[in-house]
C-alpha cells in the first residue's frame, strides 16, 4: 500500500493529477484504497483524505464560515498573535511565518493589513495551501488579503540563514496528549504525513539570528520553553501561550 498518492475521479483531470504526482514525487493511483492517504483532485479543489477512516477530507478553505467570522471580527486588540508580535496600526514590519501549516494565522494577519512570508517545507501541505490560496484569490473580498501573502516551499531552518525580517513567528508541531477529537484531525494527519518538528530547537536559534525585533513561539500552556531558552516574557490564553523573545 502506498503511504500517499494522488487520485481523481474525473478523466478530464488525469493530466493534472499525473503532473501533481510527478511534482510531489508520489504515486498516481487509479484505486484510492491502495493508499493510506490520497490527495483528492476535483474541479473545485485539492484535498487530503485519510482512506483508513470515514473522516471528511482535509481542505484549506479561507471562505469557510468560521474563518469568515473570525476575519470580520479580527482586530489588533482581539488577535492574541497580533498582540504577541507587537503589531500596531500604520506599521508595516516584515513578518515571516516559519511554520505555515494550514496558513490560518498568516491569513488573519494579512486580513489586518500586514504582509507575511509563509514557509512550508512539506510539499504535500504546500500543495494544499497553494490550492487554498488560489481559490481565495478568486474571491473578490479575499483577493487583497491573499495579495499580502507570499508562500515559499522551503525548509525554514535553512532558508532563514539567508534572509532577515523584523518579526518571525513559530508554531512547531509537538506531541500532544489531548484526546479532544482524537487530538484534532488536522494534527493527526500532519504528524502522520509530515512528522513532528524534531528540529524546532534549531529553528528557534535560526529565527533569533534572522529576526531584528522579536521572535514569537506558540506553545501549549504546560509545555517547556523551546530549546530551554527563557523568553523575554509570555502571553497566555486558555489553551496556549505565546513566548516572546525580544531582540
Amino acid at each position: 500500500m502506498h503511504k500517499i498518492a494522488v487520485f481523481t475521479a474525473y478523466p478530464a483531470l488525469d493530466t493534472r493529477a499525473q503532473a501533481l504526482a510527478l511534482a510531489l514525487n508520489i504515486e498516481r493511483t487509479l484505486t484510492p484504497t491502495d493508499a493510506a492517504y490520497c490527495l483528492m483532485l476535483t474541479p473545485e479543489h485539492l484535498s487530503l483524505k485519510n482512506m483508513q477512516d470515514n473522516s471528511l477530507p482535509l481542505l484549506i478553505d479561507f471562505t469557510h464560515p468560521s474563518i469568515t467570522y473570525r476575519r470580520k471580527l479580527a482586530s489588533l486588540k482581539k488577535e492574541k498573535l497580533a498582540r504577541a508580535l507587537g503589531l500596531k496600526h500604520g506599521a508595516s514590519p516584515s513578518i515571516i511565518d516559519a511554520t505555515a501549516g494550514l496558513g490560518l494565522d498568516s491569513f488573519i494577519l494579512a486580513s489586518l493589513g500586514f504582509k507575511v512570508t509563509l514557509c512550508e517545507r512539506s510539499p504535500i501541505i504546500h500543495a494544499l495551501l497553494t490550492d487554498g490560496l488560489a481559490r481565495a484569490r478568486a474571491h473578490p473580498d479575499l483577493a487583497p488579503i491573499v495579495h499580502r501573502l507570499e508562500l515559499q516551499l522551503c525548509d525554514a531552518s535553512q532558508w532563514l540563514q539567508d534572509t532577515s525580517a523584523e518579526l518571525v513567528y513559530l508554531d512547531p508541531m509537538f506531541p500532544t496528549k489531548s484526546k479532544s477529537a482524537l487530538a484534532k484531525k488536522e494534527m493527526r494527519m500532519f504528524s502522520d504525513i509530515v512528522g513532528l518538528d524534531e528540529d524546532a530547537d534549531l529553528l528557534l536559534q535560526r529565527s533569533l539570528a534572522c529576526a531584528t525585533h522579536r521572535v514569537v513561539v506558540k506553545r501549549p500552556l504546560a509545555a517547556s520553553y523551546l530549546a530551554e531558552k527563557t523568553p523575554s516574557f509570555s502571553q497566555s490564553g486558555r489553551s496556549c501561550r505565546f513566548d516572546i523573545y525580544l531582540k
